[in-house]
């Protein structure tokens, strides 16, 4: 199977990796092995120090495009549907190796699902699903992960520097993201302030950013809370709480929900 689209992954994995030269070989080697993990030949192994769940979830777009099922087995979660909150979860790893044909099973190193013995012999007869771990950073140096390398998440407070280009990169991929989802007619965009915004006060964490700034543009771009939530596909309450927690960028006259900033 051929990678959805090779160029975006390989960008994406610079974006979570880095861009200084001292990183191009540890972003060589995480497109090596989603390589691996596509052609089934090894699982694909995240490890970091925050939920990386959203982070495997972004890869597996980018491998396999939107419409291949991601599913995660945590055992200490119910069992619930998809959101724009969270992936599938199936406490059973049998069920939910099932619902992952033909896509992902994402599973967490610390809450392997309790029937995992069942989940390894049929993945190993399987053709058309793969295996994603999400650890914490402790098991880099786990002598079963030596190679194919695992995917290193870096915090990104050693990434200060470059946070202006994650959140743009972020801020992109909503904009192209949500305008592909005409409600009202009204194009996304993502200023400068916005960014900023995001820089100040978000969580240093990728899937912190990946949220806000997609919460951000679907604000601009809609009429209403309402037809903001819509193109989220949360509830607008939901949306209405996130932004009564925060002080929001100004919204330009003529330009989305009004938020001014408090």
């Amino acid at each position: 199977m051929l990678v959805n689209d090779e160029t975006a992954l390989r960008s994406f994995c610079a974006r979570i990796l880095g861009w200084t030269s001292d990183r191009e070989l540890v972003v060589e080697h995480a497109v090596r092995s989603i390589e691996l993990t596509i052609d089934q030949s090894a699982a694909l192994v995240v490890l970091g120090e925050f939920d990386l769940v959203p982070v495997a979830y972004a890869l597996h777009r980018r491998m396999f495009g939107t419409d291949a099922p991601f599913i995660l087995c945590d055992r200490r979660r119910d069992n619930t549907p998809a959101s724009v909150r969270s992936a599938m979860n199936q406490g059973s790893g049998v069920a939910a190796l099932e619902a992952a044909r033909g896509g992902s099973l994402c599973v967490r190193f610390q809450r392997l699902p309790r029937d995992f013995s069942s989940v390894v012999a049929q993945l190993r007869s399987t053709e058309d699903t793969r295996l994603i771990l999400v650890g914490d950073g402790r098991y880099d140096t786990h002598p079963f992960l030596v190679l194919p390398a695992p995917i290193r998440i870096p915090s990104l407070r050693v990434r200060r520097q470059e946070l202006a280009r994650i959140v743009s990169e972020y801020g992109a991929d909503a904009v192209a993201e949500l305008s592909a989802r005409e409600i009202d007619g009204r194009k996304g965009s993502f200023t400068e302030a916005d960014r900023q915004w995001v820089i100040e006060h978000c969580p240093l964490t990728l899937p912190e950013i990946e949220k806000a700034t997609r919460r951000l543009v679907a604000l601009r771009m809609s009429s209403t809370l309402p037809r903001a939530a819509e193109r989220l596909g949360m509830a607008p309450v939901s949306l209405s709480r996130w932004i009564d927690r925060r002080e929001l960028p100004r919204v330009a006259s003529g330009g989305g929900v009004a938020h001014a900033a408090r």
